[in-house]
């Protein structure tokens, strides 16, 4: 590459991730409204905030979680009529059959990102903000760049968002490049626009949401017999996320008879009874790793918050809700790592460190990111947790069985149905030539529901 060229991917990198790191503020300050007015004044109860955002403390006052029975079910299905949920998902499929979606899906995706996350969704924020990072890359390049330097510009921009949700710029920028694939491979090529994106957008957005950690999480230098420790919390987690994913599937297959509005009016209903039962399921679930790592949550409850998100989050993830599932993901390991930790302290290092080495663990199997998760995590805490995170997060990876995002197999010329059952041909993210279906190929309508046994045969572009 020419220093002519050098030059402007660097420029361009650097524009895109400042402006995409001010959208990830101004969505932020939108999020933060919604959830205030509707959970903290209708409701009664605001989750708590993120201590790197000021916001560590709750409010929990004259509660009336009755409403929400009534609010989410209307909320949600008015925010699933702005579109079929084209999130990461979406992107990744773009990716692969080089097809990017248009301004106004990814405009409407976040619209209705924003409307459930700000009714106390389960799912992250770093959804709506990659998105439109990656929208932002993509349609700069194409106005201004030629092939050649626009096709890493959407990597800049995703870095940038991701970044921003996490106040981890460089393992932002890895996520961003990682995501696409299944194994072990990183489109090597456009890291450097990404560290770039990431490092701008992290220095707009904390401008606005202060430049600490995410999460306020301390870990103390490991014992070497905490090895073992990290090993069981690596295997534990695949079992927890392999669960998570083919509970999504029965979800989707359950439902499959229901169109995307009542899908998405089900999950708020689902929301609503977790959360007249346990309100602390509401939001993302990430500062709950900060609390629990303290004295002040009981073991019993860290397992109960636990289970209890593991079972919403299944839910929300078969029923398509808006919002991602890598701060999710984060939590989840998190909670369940943290709830050991303090029940086996003997054999465990400190709640903090065994948080982080979960955290890094659940998010390296689910989505197949291991070297984004051993950097978010220590971005989070510090790099004293990697001698156990780096152990748990690769048996994690290895022993993981179901996958949150099939869509990295897309560069096969043939795809398993088997984690889209329940869907229509109509609502996935990629688009097909055809279906094999009992040793006969049939060309699917939009209304097809695809049946276990199928093989998808995915379109080709370019």
């Amino acid at each position: 590459m020419q220093r002519r060229q050098v030059l402007t991917l660097i420029g361009f990198s650097t524009g895109i991730g400042l402006l995409v790191g001010l959208l990830a503020a101004l969505f932020t300050w939108a999020l933060v409204i919604c959830q205030n007015y509707l959970l903290g004044n209708v409701v009664g109860f605001l989750p708590p905030g993120y201590s790197g955002e000021n916001g560590i403390l709750h409010t929990f006052r004259n509660p009336h979680p009755a409403v929400l029975l009534l609010l989410l079910p209307v909320i949600f299905a008015a925010a699933s009529l702005l579109g079929h949920n084209r999130g990461l998902a979406k992107i990744i499929a773009a990716f692969h059959q080089r097809q990017p979606g248009t301004l106004g899906e990814k405009l409407r995706y976040s619209l209705g990102s924003l409307a459930e996350l700000g009714s106390g969704s389960p799912l992250g924020r770093e959804g709506p903000m990659a998105v439109l990072g990656n929208w932002i890359g993509d349609a700069l390049g194409r106005r201004f760049l030629p092939a050649g330097l626009r096709a890493h510009l959407p990597f800049a921009g995703m870095a940038a968002g991701f970044a921003a949700a996490f106040h981890a710029p460089v393992g932002g920028a890895l996520l961003a490049v990682e995501i696409f694939y299944p194994g072990l491979i990183l489109e090597i090529g456009s890291l450097g626009p990404a560290l770039i994106g990431g490092l701008a957008g992290f220095i707009v957005y904390g401008a606005f949401w202060g430049y600490g950690p995410l999460l306020s999480l301390h870990p103390l230098p490991p014992q070497p017999y905490h090895i073992g420790f990290a090993l069981a919390i690596g295997a534990l987690m695949a079992l927890v996320g392999s669960l998570w994913m083919l509970l999504a599937r029965y979800v989707r297959r359950w439902t499959a008879k229901l169109s995307f509005v009542p899908r998405h009016a089900l999950l708020g209903l689902t929301l609503a009874l977790f959360a007249f039962l346990l309100p602390y399921v509401l939001s993302d679930g990430l500062v709950w790793v900060e609390l629990a790592a303290g004295p002040l949550l009981s073991v019993l409850f860290v397992f109960e918050l636990a289970l209890a998100r593991l079972l919403l989050l299944s839910v929300a993830v078969g029923l398509g809700g808006y919002g991602a599932l890598i701060g999710p993901a984060l939590a989840l390991g998190g909670l369940f790592t943290v709830g050991l930790a303090r029940a086996v302290p003997v054999i465990s290092p400190d709640a903090s460190t065994a948080a982080l080495v979960g955290m890094g663990a659940l998010l390296a199997g689910v989505v197949r990111t291991p070297f984004a998760a051993l950097l978010l995590v220590s971005e989070l805490g510090g790099y004293a947790v990697l001698p156990l995170a780096l152990p748990a997060v690769f048996v994690a990876y290895l022993l993981t069985w179901a996958h949150a995002f099939p869509e990295q197999k897309l560069s096969e010329d043939e795809l398993a149905a088997e984690p889209f059952t329940g869907l229509r041909a109509g609502e996935l993210s990629f688009e097909l030539e055809g279906i094999v279906r009992n040793s006969e190929r049939i060309t699917p309508t939009t209304d097809e529901v695809l049946k276990a046994g199928d093989v998808l045969l995915p379109k080709r572009n370019g």
